[in-house]
């Protein structure tokens, strides 16, 4: 039974990993520059959080505030900032200059 209620919580957890997931990550596809993140953030980021912020009040609210539905949707929540914030991290990366420039000092 413990195994059970395991696997539901795991299954739950992961099923919506993907689906805040793919929601972020549908955004930096559609996107005409997908690869300008600063512009995909300062436009879609905001629109998305309000729009999340009030899914989830409103589902908390509809299920009489209990402790799982704030629980479950503040951890939706954060997972949704987490995602974003490693999206931000992950598509920034930083070019290495590996031109060695030549040490003439021994000329005359």
């Amino acid at each position: 039974m413990i195994a059970l209620i395991l696997f539901g919580i795991f299954f739950t957890g992961l099923m919506t990993f993907v689906i805040v997931r793919i929601s972020i990550s549908c955004m930096f596809w559609s996107s005409k520059n997908p690869n300008d993140k600063q512009h995909i953030f300062k436009v879609y980021f905001p629109y998305y959080i309000i729009i999340l912020s009030i899914i989830c009040i409103a589902f908390i609210i509809k299920f009489n505030k209990s402790l799982l539905a704030i629980y479950y949707f503040s951890a939706v929540y954060i997972i949704a900032l987490s995602i974003w914030r490693n999206e931000m991290k992950s598509r920034i990366k930083k070019k290495k200059n590996f031109a060695v420039e030549p040490n003439q000092s021994h000329l005359p």
